[in-house]
């Protein structure tokens, strides 16, 4: 339980006085949590090594410290959005800040469906300059001539580590609130899981406080060349001594919680449907899975953070000056590098199993899809060839199956064939001669029949071509009991006439729909991949936890004059906004995957500094953050999630480098 006694004086200065301690063994210490809101009430500039022994504070100091930086009254002001049509391609708006939608959410809507209306509207010309509330660091959007390098590194920690307290509160107030006392009272599991999460929730506000009163001292130095700036490095190695001691126990035991999570949802309906009405509220854009597997990732935020602090204090002119705190930096780089790489494969495994769940829950799939050796490949929007021409499907690739399933009207994914690599072979072109163009197709033989699959571009057909043949070989090569058991089925056509009411008026709009013209917001990647023709892969999804931005951007549209405030997250291949970061509720949605994300043309007509562009179809998004190094972390964020095959613009490219 935590916490364990508290840490010695000689012990901390033992941790911070060489890099040579690097390897100490977080796993062997028995350290207690090392506050360090005392220190930061002292302005964090006077030497941290001389004042360890202040760094264990009583609860009534910690008080006082976090009523000293409490928010004043926040001054209001209203969101503003754009009339844009509702279609796959848009942003999504909230329940919360519109009028009564037309779609009311019952039990019998689709689980991962959010609504949308056309009286969504708010008036867009208004623009959204001012900050939300009076103490809203006006450090933030300071002059960029004033913002050292490091300095923008910090407030990049600062904002994601907003993101991490909201993420906690989700799971420790709207999800505890779900579980019934018998589950909670019957095992171990759910019970350590919450009482975990708490206190990692106690950790990252005590390390949000000292963040905010840091990134103050610091913009206060800014301003007064004279004073002596925080030092960063030190409270950043001492944060990562404290975040691995939870972390450690947390991450081991994650596959027992999210399988519990996973059984309480088979078993329990009324707690089933209770967490289906959660994941269709607006207040945030992932499933409670994914929120779990954020919180299991956030040590790999960390790394990439403190890589980049490293990287910002290299660049400082003064070397002496910094030199103690880029070797703290180091050492905290080293010590969170050491545990991601011992809990590399539990971080993947964990991946595996919440698409598996996810994938159980698009399909209506009970039991038979989650399977020990069973890996995911890719899922994606291809056209299957039947008598009545090319019919759209989404397939799902495994390491032992192919899976296709097309989508009812009512029924959301029904699955049709399920086929087993080993007995497969898969060659480019039409082996049927049937299409004028086979040069965006490929040939599939199982199961003594034929299956020829169209996508929207050679490049689409190259990648499944690629994924197929190299995941038959390696079924073929596999021992066949060390596959999953494998149920192959195919339903004909005319069964699905019969059993599924694929009528011919169903098919004739499978054929012509739109599918940019639909009435919500698709929640699960397989709905995005179906709606915008994508595809999406196991690189990707392993990648999505710890691909983390936060913070806050002006957006304005193509035809727009003015430019609105955001507080943005993205997360799950979606940027969500906020009216600001105090704020519960979002007004908008927007899944970017096969968005393209470029920098503005001489036709946009903008001439601000750091914009970046983001398009699709006729969608298009203008995004400025307040610096380079902001613009740069956005833009490299985003890329990585449009999942589209169009490379990073050769410009700003060079930013991100």
């Amino acid at each position: 339980s935590f916490p364990p006694p508290e840490i010695s004086a000689q012990h901390l200065k033992q941790i911070f006085s060489a890099s040579d301690d690097c390897n100490v063994d977080d796993s062997e210490s028995e350290c207690s949590p090392i506050r360090l809101s005392k220190v930061a009430k002292r302005r964090i500039n006077s030497a941290f090594v001389a004042i360890v022994d202040n760094c264990i504070i009583t609860s009534m100091e910690h008080k006082q410290i976090i009523e000293s930086i409490s928010n004043p009254d926040s001054k209001q002001t209203s969101a503003t959005l754009l009339n844009e049509s509702s279609d796959s391609g848009a942003i999504t708006f909230s329940d919360s800040d519109l009028k009564p939608s037309r779609i009311e959410i019952t039990e019998d809507n689709h689980p991962f469906y959010r609504t949308t209306s056309i009286e969504n509207i708010i008036n867009e010309q208004q623009p959204l300059l001012e900050s939300y509330s009076s103490h809203d660091f006006e450090y933030i959007f300071m002059p960029k001539e004033m913002n050292p390098k490091c300095f923008d590194v910090l407030k990049d920690i600062l904002m994601l580590e907003r993101t991490a307290v909201f993420d906690l509160k989700i799971l420790t107030e709207d999800f505890y609130q779900l579980i019934p006392e018998k589950a909670l009272s019957c095992g171990r599991a759910l019970m350590d899981l919450f009482v975990n999460l708490k206190s990692l929730q106690r950790f990252h506000d005590d390390h949000l406080n000292t963040l905010e009163i840091i990134a103050k001292n610091w913009a206060d130095c800014l301003r007064n060349a004279n004073a002596e700036r925080p030092r960063v490095g030190d409270i950043l190695l001492c944060s990562v001594h404290n975040a691995l001691q939870y972390y450690r126990e947390f991450v081991q035991n994650s596959p027992i919680y999210l399988a519990a999570i996973d059984e309480l949802t088979r078993v329990n309906s009324a707690f089933a449907n209770s967490l289906i009405k959660l994941q269709m509220r607006n207040s945030y854009s992932c499933s409670i899975n994914f929120l779990m597997l954020k919180v299991i990732h956030r040590m790999i935020v960390w790394q990439t953070l403190l890589g980049r602090m490293v990287a910002a204090l290299l660049e400082e002119s003064d070397g002496s000056e910094i030199a103690p705190q880029l070797s703290s930096c180091r050492i905290a780089v080293e010590k969170v590098a050491s545990f991601n790489v011992e809990k590399k494969s539990t971080l993947e495994g964990l991946v595996h199993f919440t698409k598996f769940v996810e994938l159980g829950n698009d399909l209506n799939i009970v039991d038979g899809l989650t399977d020990p050796n069973r890996r995911f490949i890719r899922q994606g929007w291809l056209c299957r060839w039947t008598k009545r021409g090319f019919i759209p499907h989404a397939v799902i690739l495994f390491n032992d199956a192919l899976l296709f399933a097309y989508r009812s009207q009512t029924d959301g994914f029904i699955r049709n064939a399920f086929l087993p690599l080993r007995a497969m072979t898969v060659e480019e072109g039409d082996t049927l001669h049937v299409v004028i163009d086979p040069t965006i197709c490929l040939t599939i033989q199982a199961v003594n029949r034929t299956f020829l699959l169209s996508g929207d571009c050679t490049t689409v057909r190259d990648l499944w071509l690629e994924e197929l043949t190299n995941a038959i070989r390696n079924a073929k090569q596999c021992k066949i009991e060390e596959l999953p058991q494998t149920e192959t089925f195919v339903i004909t056509e005319g069964s699905l006439n019969d059993k599924f009411t694929h009528n011919n008026d169903m098919l004739d709009s499978l054929k012509s729909i739109n599918p940019f013209d639909i009435a919500t917001m698709p929640y699960s990647t397989l709905d995005v991949c179906w709606y915008r023709h994508a595809t999406l892969g196991i690189n990707a999804i392993i990648t999505a936890p710890a691909n983390q931005m936060s913070g806050y951007l002006l957006r304005k549209f193509r035809n727009s004059a003015g430019w609105q405030k955001f507080w943005v997250v993205h997360a799950n291949f979606a940027l969500t906004f906020f009216r600001s970061h105090q704020e519960r509720e979002p007004v908008a949605v927007l899944p970017i995957i096969n968005y393209h994300i470029s920098l503005p043309q001489l036709n946009d007509k903008v001439d601000c500094d750091n914009v970046f562009k983001v398009s699709y179809n006729t969608h298009c998004y203008f995004f400025r953050t307040d610096s380079l190094y902001a613009f740069s972390k956005w833009y490299e964020c985003i890329h990585e999630s449009t999942i589209n095959s169009s490379p990073v613009d050769l410009i700003a490219g060079l930013s991100i480098k």
